[in-house]
């Protein structure tokens, strides 16, 4: 765990905050020991989760995840970045190029008052303007994996989803999103939330998509997510599941 959060001025910046110059967050590691750890951590075989939320914490994670391999050798070892809520411009493609697994929560970024008027004002226009950049990642090359981050937020994936799709509130505040240029396809978000998923944890030879000879990890849902409004698609619910062929729970 990196730094805190934006709201209360912890997580680590490259400059100082906006509503605060006295403040820029703080790192909870030491650089130099935060990237012996990790170099550590990445000969000894673990895939490495790092919460990081300020563009300096997301940059440390970054550089300490591009160190590791050129001195141990690993290969294809998808170490993590959790929640990424602001990043500088040159530091987006390096998921891509690094093979970093960009782990978002799609609904930290719903624009709530608090989003809105306290995330967005502390953080300041220009970093504001690059919060939860799921597309920008995306598009250079990185790969995405979304969850919850439950109990902080509910554990249903559907309000996520909406929020991927549409970057509004349920009301459908603001009109046409905030910053609608980092909304990604329907059909991405749901890889996104599955296949996405399995393979930040290595398992998608077996996980993540229907296919022969995985296994039959499935759902059914209420609703044909393509056929309604993106406003909409938070309003599913799913009425069977089932787990490794196995049905384990029916609404009917």
């Amino acid at each position: 765990m990196l730094d805190g959060v934006i709201e209360g001025h912890t997580a680590a910046m490259l400059a100082p905050y906006s509503d605060d110059p006295s403040k820029s967050g703080q790192l909870f590691w030491d650089p130099v020991k935060y990237k012996q750890a990790i170099v550590e951590l990445d000969r000894r075989g673990f895939q490495i989760f790092t919460h990081a939320i300020g563009d300096r914490a997301v940059r440390l994670a970054l550089d300490a995840y591009q160190e590791a391999p050129t001195k141990n050798g690993t290969i294809d070892a998808r170490h993590r970045i959790e929640h990424i809520e602001t990043i500088t411009p040159e530091d987006i493609p390096r998921f891509g190029s690094l093979g970093v697994i960009a782990s978002f929560q799609p609904l930290h970024a719903y624009p709530d008052e608090d989003t809105l008027k306290i995330w967005a004002r502390n953080a300041g226009p220009d970093r504001a303007g690059r919060g939860w950049v799921w597309h920008s990642i995306e598009t250079s090359g990185g790969r995405l994996a979304f969850g919850s981050d439950w109990p902080v937020v509910t554990l249903s994936p559907w309000p996520g989803v909406q929020n991927a799709l549409t970057r509004q509130t349920a009301e459908g505040d603001p009109p046409g999103g905030w910053l609608p240029k980092e909304r990604i396809s329907l059909e991405n978000t749901i890889k996104a939330y599955t296949l996405g998923a399995a393979i930040a944890g290595h398992r998608e030879k077996t996980e993540g998509s229907l296919e022969p000879g995985k296994l039959a990890d499935l759902i059914v849902l209420s609703q044909n997510l393509f056929d309604v409004p993106p406003a909409n698609s938070g309003k599913t619910e799913v009425v069977l599941t089932m787990v490794g062929g196995k049905v384990v729970f029916s609404a009917n």
